[in-house]
């Protein structure tokens, strides 16, 4: 009996001990999920840092496709006969238009005239023949020409010259023409001041509001009260054709021949009163809502 109780007590002590060892395990055990859950949590944190890194350089990404998306001929300027197109590199490159678009056949009125007497089926034409053979390249129509320029508005025609007789009525018929035309723009414009300035010149046997107001027309840029030739392209070249005096009028203007018309040779040659010109200009554009320059 003794030794049977014995028995017990030795396997109890054993059994405590056992257990004894077994806890530690346990809490080592519960450490170490706690440690591999912290571990985790620490490679989330690596996976969001992961994750703004890819949404910024993405974002750069976006940032430089956009920069390519970008047209660079915006900001380039070709010359006449030119049109802008994008190389292989990106880069803006200015090139001969390749073809124009082609009129009806029988229309005629897009035709233009050139300098040398030639007549171009659009003012297109012309530009595009004008830089291939300012390039030197093929399809220039005239080789070893370097400048084609445009004459008049129209196909090339004899022009008869001006006779005296017409060179002298001349001026009335330009002052009738004015009127004609500042009639028309008034009555688009609808401005109250345009309109009646229309009328002041509708009243008059000279028309002279209607001739300082083609002066103003014509001063464009700057408004410096001088029409330069340049500003006066635009008005030769739509008229040669049909007044074939315009020349040699516009040449008696510039009295002076210094290249630029002032508003009293101007209003002279058209046969205005000394009293009848006056600057008129700054009120005009006002009127027709535009600034002086």
């Amino acid at each position: 009996m003794k030794l049977w109780l014995l028995a017990l007590l030795l396997l109890g002590v054993l059994l405590s001990a056992a257990m004894a060892e077994q806890h530690p395990r346990d809490r080592r055990s519960a450490n170490h999920f706690a440690d591999m859950e912290e571990d985790d949590d620490d490679d989330d944190d690596g996976d969001d840092e992961d994750e703004y890194a890819e949404e910024e350089v993405d974002v750069a990404q976006k940032e430089q496709q956009q920069k390519e998306i970008i047209n660079p001929c915006t900001e380039k300027v070709c010359r006449r006969g030119e049109l802008c197109t994008v190389d292989k590199k990106h880069r803006a490159k200015c090139i001969c238009i390749p073809q124009c678009e082609t009129p009806p056949p029988d229309d005629n009125r897009y035709q233009v005239c050139s300098k040398r007497n030639v007549t171009y089926q659009s003012e297109c034409e012309l530009d595009r023949d004008h830089c291939l053979c300012r390039r030197r390249q093929d399809g220039c129509s005239r080789p070893g020409i370097g400048k084609i320029r445009l004459d008049y508005y129209g196909p090339c025609q004899d022009l008869t010259p001006c006779s005296d007789r017409e060179f002298k009525e001349f001026p009335g018929r330009m002052r009738e023409w004015l009127f004609v035309v500042m009639q028309q723009m008034a009555q688009r414009a609808e401005i109250p001041d345009y309109l009646d300035l229309l009328e002041k010149a509708r009243h008059e046997g000279n028309h002279s509001h209607a001739v300082i107001w083609k002066f103003c027309d014509l001063d464009q840029d700057p408004h410096d009260r001088f029409v330069t030739r340049r500003e006066l392209m635009y008005t030769v070249q739509s008229l040669k054709a049909l007044e074939h005096c315009l020349i040699p009028f516009l040449d008696q203007c510039d009295a002076n021949a210094d290249g630029q018309i002032t508003l009293k040779e101007w209003g002279t040659c058209l046969g205005l009163q000394r009293d009848s010109i006056r600057d008129e200009c700054k009120t005009i554009r006002r009127a027709a809502g535009r600034e002086e320059k």
